[in-house]
């Protein structure tokens, strides 16, 4: 893995473009590294089994990758490309940070569990049963609670980050994937299983409203200016662009390949979408909404982050 992360070694982006996109292969158990400015895959190699999402630190500093059936999360220094640590860890699938950085939460897709660390030290704290398949991981704003996903049991769960316990489980939908806490504090859950996304309540996960978006209703990509949010509809091959504060469904732009995990460029100009049924990334010019190019990479590209 070492060839792969020197070349990563780059230093933090200047602002007004990426010079690096990082593309998780997840049937591959590979990393793709890509030339933004080209839209080459530059590299390609092993960096462990299942690879699914990634994540940087509070601080900027580290690039946190979770490997699933690895059970394993790796550490890489930003700056030096180099990996600092590996942890064990128990099926990462899903990882994130609480806003206020104390804490860090991972869930078990296979094994029905949601995890929460104390994000200093990485030491377990809690480890609460989830089933089934929790999936995705969203934080109310004033870090007290966790919200996950549970696709195969159609629900949603609110975690007490304090305790580690369920505050409530809630039915939301066929399939709930991305999940994505408002400035208003309510949740908005994208449903694979379905044509649109649900509006939560967060003190007792009862639905406000359903917004119809596209098929396979997926997941979530907030603008810079946090005027936009962008879904991405996996079944529909479509992303759909919503006003992120009325949430009228503005534009549907085209994303070919099952679109999944999103990044936007550092400039604002592009969307970057990762295709798990092709094997690409599918890259949006926005002022045009056109599909500006494909980028081949590993079998089912997940995670995606901009360097």
């Amino acid at each position: 893995m070492l060839p792969i992360l020197l070349a990563l070694g780059l230093g933090p982006a200047p602002p007004a473009a990426a010079a690096t996109a990082i593309i998780l292969n997840s049937d591959d158990d590979s990393l793709s590294v890509i030339d933004t400015a080209t839209y080459r895959e530059t590299a390609r190699e092993h960096v462990g089994r299942q690879p699914h999402h990634l994540i940087v630190t509070p601080d900027g500093q580290t690039l946190i990758i979770a490997m699933a059936s690895g059970n394993e999360l790796v550490f890489i220094d930003r700056a030096e490309g180099t990996v600092k640590r590996r942890l064990a860890a128990s099926d990462p699938y899903q990882v994130g940070f609480s806003p206020d950085g104390k804490r860090f939460v991972a869930t078990s897709l296979r094994l029905d569990r949601v995890d929460l660390y104390d994000a200093a030290t990485f030491e377990l704290e809690h480890r609460l049963p989830a089933s089934s398949r929790p999936s995705h991981i969203a934080f109310a704003r004033d870090s007290a609670t966790v919200y996950v996903t549970l696709q195969s049991s159609d629900k949603l769960i609110a975690i007490d980050l304090a305790d580690g316990q369920a505050r409530w489980t809630v039915p939301v939908g066929a399939q709930p994937a991305g999940v994505w806490v408002r400035p208003s504090g309510t949740i908005l859950v994208a449903l694979m299983g379905s044509d649109h996304i649900a509006e939560i309540e967060p003190r007792d996960g009862s639905i406000l409203q359903r917004i119809q978006t596209g098929r396979g209703a997926h997941n979530f990509q907030l603008s810079a200016d946090c005027k936009t949010l962008y879904v991405s509809d996996r079944v529909a091959g479509t992303i759909s662009v919503l006003d992120a504060d009325t949430l009228a469904v503005k534009q549907t732009l085209t994303a070919p390949g099952g679109p999944d995990d999103m990044a936007l460029t550092p400039d604002g100009n592009e969307l970057w979408a990762t295709g798990r049924w092709r094997a690409s990334v599918a890259v949006i010019e926005l002022a045009s909404g056109s599909l500006k190019t494909k980028v081949r990479v590993g079998r089912s590209p997940h995670g995606i982050y901009l360097y």
